[in-house]
Order: structure tokens, then sequence, then C-alpha cells
């Protein structure tokens, strides 16, 4: 079995701010240091796993929360672009309340998320782009390391719309996508091809 165990980024200052990030890489998107604090104390969860691979995004945001996980876990960070935010669009930077409140039917009145569609209006990337990049370097791990435990640092929307891939379920806002530093684990069998949602959304909890 190929295990993946994906990790949102810790904490942003534009998490605080209610600033929609995608791909935004820009000072406000850097951790603060309640999401440094975050992923250390992630890393020290973490610590009695064994894992053959790190795969990151290459935002800043994503390598800062790799480095405070390689700090404490014995595994050389890799980086691929596959597995960056979604692409927003014109919304990009744009503040998400305001956005909320201009356009609320746009936006989901429970989870407060946008509605699968909106993203693609506004020039963004839609649920199933993201799942065909996120699905060819899936599909690329099973085959070159069908017997890995993989560690993935990647983004919010990115992992929610891995996880409906992985339970064949369509673009929905029914699934908030994960908390700051939170673990979902996928299993996929390289034999059937087989996939597995085994945990989702599981906040790190540390003994002191």
């Amino acid at each position: 079995m190929t295990v993946f165990d994906w990790v949102r980024h810790g904490q942003t200052q534009a998490n605080v701010d209610h600033l929609m990030q995608g791909q935004l890489d820009t000072g406000v998107t850097h951790l603060t240091v309640g999401g440094l604090q975050q992923a250390e104390r992630l890393a020290q969860w973490l610590r009695s796993e064994r894992y053959d691979q790190l795969v990151s995004s290459p935002l800043h945001r994503t390598r800062q929360t790799t480095a405070a996980l390689t700090r404490t876990l014995s595994v050389f960070p890799q980086f691929d672009d596959r597995l960056m935010e979604a692409d927003y669009g014109e919304w990009t930077g744009a503040n998400f309340r305001e956005l909320q409140d201009k356009l609320p039917a746009e936006f989901d009145p429970v989870t407060g998320e946008a509605l699968p569609d909106v993203l693609v209006q506004a020039g963004g990337e839609s649920y199933l782009t993201i799942q065909r990049r996120v699905g060819q370097w899936l599909a690329e791990e099973v085959v070159d390391h069908p017997d890995d435990h993989i560690l993935v640092v990647s983004h919010g929307l990115t992992i929610k719309a891995t996880t409906l891939l992985m339970m064949n379920a369509p673009a929905t806002t029914s699934l908030p996508e994960p908390a700051n530093t939170s673990v979902t684990r996928m299993v996929i069998d390289p034999t059937s091809g087989r996939r597995y949602l085994r945990s989702y959304n599981v906040t790190p909890r540390v003994n002191h």
C-alpha cells in the first residue's frame, strides 16, 4: 500500500487577515509566530512515524512548514508544483469576508466557502483541474514507490479536492477545508488501484 499523510501548512498572516491566498507568495502569506508553533507541534506529534518521502508544495508557507518538520523527522524534502494551492484568479489576495458580504450567493451559507464553480468564473481553477494535476502526481508515486509512506505538505483547497477525488465524490462545499497543520491520511492499493480515506482533518495533540 502507498500511504499519503497530507498536511496543511501552518497559519499565515493572510489566514489571520481573511485574505484569499491561492498561489499568492508574498510576505503576507508567510507563517505567523503561531503558525510556526503549529508546525513545531506537528513535527513533535509525527516524530514516531517513519516516512520514506516528504514532498511539498514550493510556496513559501509550505516550505516553512516543511522546514519545521525536517528538523525533527529524518526525511529529505522534495518540492512539486502540482501540490500548490488552487489558482484563485482575480480573487487572489482579496479579503474573504468582504467578498462574502458583496457576493453572498457565491458562498456556502454554512461553511462560508466559495461554491465550486465560483473560482472558475473568477479566472481561477476548478476542483477538476486541481484533481487532474494532483492525480497525475499520485499515480506517479504509486507506480514508482508502491510501498512508501509519504508526507505531503500542501494547502486547504488542494487537500480537500484530493480527498473528494479519493472518494469519487462530486465537487462540494459540504466537506470543509482542513485546518492548519491538520493531517489527512489517504491510502492507495498499487495492485487494484483502490483508494481509501483513512482520516481527515485530524489536529495534532502533543502531551506536555
